[in-house]
């Protein structure tokens, strides 16, 4: 890129911003201000609206909170709402990148899998402790619990219409997983893209992706969309591991071994009531850090991954305020990966494989009483009835379980006063052979004054050992995880385009599950803290973004702080229209603290400390232009635009304490509708 552009655009930048009436009054809330969950406005582009008409913006809505729609300022959690206009302009390429913008989450990333932290405890596993849904569909695998949020998240981040965080436990609707927080992804519906639409990017370390969508409502009701990607990248050739820094490791570089690569499929058919959707994909991803006890710099240690489901959905609205919704599905889930043990070659490679099968079913009846109390019944089974596991070596072990699970809940939200309500639920859930389990949500949502919402919430969830807990050789009794949540919420429309609120949350934890010493076993702990947040959607075209988490998550036991584990999270986000309605220059501030590591060590099953992730921040920059030529979008993002070197904390599987990050990068994107 020519170096001379970047200045000038953001001199260009600087000036319509400064021009802006309010703009010393912004900066000065800004500044002031630091974060929470400031729910986002609607996605449509607010230079184009005339001023009577923005008075009537409303607050968003969100539907996974409490399994029906509503105000994010009416439902008993703190909610962020992301759009896939936010999701363009500032160039994310996955779900990692959403979760990544908003206050209480940080990623890291192993060279394998991204791996999300929620409000200060991140323990380097599979992202077991968050629900992923796609629209309500749950998508953690039942090998891991696992939830992918990074290039093996089962769904092209370009289908999303909005994604739905909601953050503390979730298990009174969800049960199991959902217990620091449920992110529900809505897709996009088939009349939003109403013909085709196909998609290319290429980026650095010689990555590329296409797309190919078809979306179309029909007269006569009936809407299908269908979409396929492929995605491809080399990855960095050349990273340094200091712990293999001998001449017979290569000094510590691994050299060509970070390729990551999938394909993936989503289609949707629906037709009245009854809405069919399934979705496929297969990624393929080196690793580079040798893992376990794998050979360093050799080809060979390698995770696929394959994961796909189908479910059928009926939701009909009945004259007299009854909803019913009900859904059948079925999920599969395979996993393999190679352990080079020396030099790489077919006999040397030690392999393991994990296939998962289940289905269930689940109903839902809601009932609007006197226009002012909604109740809500609801009952669930699933059949978990393939999960296995073989080491293919000569006398490998072959272990399988076959497990159901089934749960309750009944729900209800009463309206005290205009402007007092009442939240409360309860759920039992059976899981495999674990005793059941009872997790209530209490929460009172009162608006003092116009524009105000205090929220005051209750709640406990739980988390079921996996399978892959279950099955490991050293495996011990573990006990379920369990959480017991309490949070007050604060949120303020300062205007009707500009919005703030406080969130202060203690998280009490029993039984958490850790690889610890070579073996998973149960520890307790505590986490707490508070989040701070401000969101502005101005006239103009400008939007703004600011948070700022403090929190810190210990070991009940010793009072140790948790590994990866940022004491402060800052996340800034601006974006402003260079022209009208057309091209948009964006920025995005990302900064955490330092953090702790644990790593497995030189011998098998030791569990090091070791040294601490520095804290650093990151900037990226996205240009994106739509309608410059009809129905074409464009973007150029550039991301670690300073070039910032940096490690995040290894995981208990790895041999080494940090992972290397990788440096400036970028992309560029083109998308056309036909």
């Amino acid at each position: 890129m020519n170096q001379s552009i970047v200045p000038m655009m953001f001199r260009r930048a600087f000036t319509r911003l400064r021009a802006f009436p309010g703009f010393r009054s912004v900066c000065i809330l800004l500044m002031g201000a630091t974060s929470g969950t400031a729910p986002a406005v609607e996605s449509q582009d607010l230079s184009d609206l005339p001023l009577e008409v923005l008075m009537e913006i409303e607050v968003p809505t969100v539907f996974g909170a409490s399994k029906f729609e509503q105000k994010v300022t009416a439902a008993p959690s703190s909610i962020s709402v992301i759009t896939a206009d936010e999701i363009r302009r500032y160039g994310h390429r996955t779900l990692g990148d959403v979760l990544e913008s908003v206050q209480g989450f940080h990623v890291s990333y192993d060279r394998n899998y991204a791996i999300v932290g929620v409000r200060g405890v991140s323990l380097g596993d599979f992202n077991s402790r968050i629900l992923l849904l796609i629209n309500g569909h749950r998508v953690n695998n039942n090998l891991t619990d696992g939830a992918f949020i990074d290039t093996a998240f089962i769904l092209d981040v370009d289908l999303i219409e909005r994604v739905e965080i909601i953050r503390g436990p979730g298990s009174v609707l969800y049960g199991n997983n959902a217990f620091f927080g449920v992110v529900n992804v809505i897709t996009r519906q088939p009349a939003q893209l109403n013909g085709t639409e196909v998609s290319a990017d290429y980026g650095g370390f010689e990555t590329w992706k296409a797309r190919v969508s078809f979306g179309k409502e029909f007269s006569n009701g009936f809407r299908m969309l269908l979409s396929g990607t492929f995605y491809e990248s080399s990855g960095d050739d050349r990273l340094f591991y200091p712990q293999f820094n001998t001449p017979g490791q290569n000094r510590g570089i691994a050299e060509d071994l970070d390729s990551d690569q999938f394909g993936s499929l989503f289609g949707s058919i629906a037709f009245g009531d009854f809405t069919l959707e399934g979705s496929y994909i297969r990624r393929e991803k080196e690793n580079p850090t040798a893992q376990f006890l794998s050979a360093f710099n050799q080809a060979g240690l390698r995770t696929v991954d394959e994961r796909a489901y189908t479910a059928l959905r009926y939701s009909h609205q009945f004259d007299d305020g009854l909803a019913l919704t009900a859904r059948l599905y079925y999920d599969r889930n395979d996993f393999s990966i190679g352990y080079p043990l020396v030099a790489a070659t077919s006999t040397n490679v030690t392999r393991e494989r994990q296939a998962g099968e289940w289905w269930g079913t689940e109903i839902q009846v809601s009932k609007k009483l006197w226009d002012r109390h909604m109740v809500s019944l609801g009952a669930e089974y699933r059949d978990d009835f393939r999960q296995e596991k073989a080491v293919l070596v000569p006398g490998g072990t072959q272990i399988s379980l076959d497990r159901r699970s089934y749960g309750f809940y009944a729900q209800t939200d009463f309206e005290i006063q205009k402007n007092l309500h009442l939240s409360g639920g309860v759920r039992y859930d059976k899981y495999g052979d674990t005793d059941g389990a009872v997790n209530p949500r209490l929460a009172a949502i009162y608006n003092a004054w116009e524009g105000s919402s205090f929220k005051a919430v209750y709640g406990t969830a739980f988390r079921a050992p996996n399978f892959r807990e279950l099955s490991d050789p050293n495996f011990r009794d573990l006990q379920p995880e369990t959480i017991s949540a309490y949070e007050l919420i604060f949120e303020q429309e300062i205007t009707r385009t500009l919005r703030s609120s406080i969130s202060g949350f203690w998280n009490e934890m029993d039984d958490l599950i850790s690889f610890q010493a070579g073996e998973f076993r149960n520890f307790d702990a505590r986490a707490q803290g508070v989040e701070l947040a401000m969101d502005g959607a101005w006239t103009n075209g400008i939007r703004t973004r600011l948070s700022y988490t403090l929190q810190n998550a210990e070991d009940r036991a010793n009072g140790s702080h948790l590994p990866d584990s940022p004491n402060h999270l800052v996340k800034c986000a601006l974006s402003i229209p260079l022209v009208r309605e057309k091209l948009f220059a964006a920025l995005e501030f990302h900064y955490q603290s330092a953090r702790h590591s644990i790593f497995t060590g030189t011998a098998p099953g030791e569990s090091t400390v070791g040294r601490d992730a520095a804290g650093y921040g990151i900037v990226n920059f996205t240009l994106f232009s739509q309608n410059l030529i009809e129905n074409l979008e464009a973007s150029a993002s550039i991301y670690n635009l300073l070039d910032r070197k940096y490690n995040d904390p290894a995981s208990r599987f790895h041999r080494q304490d940090l992972i290397e990050q990788d440096g400036r990068s970028f992309r560029l994107k083109l998308t056309y509708r036909f």
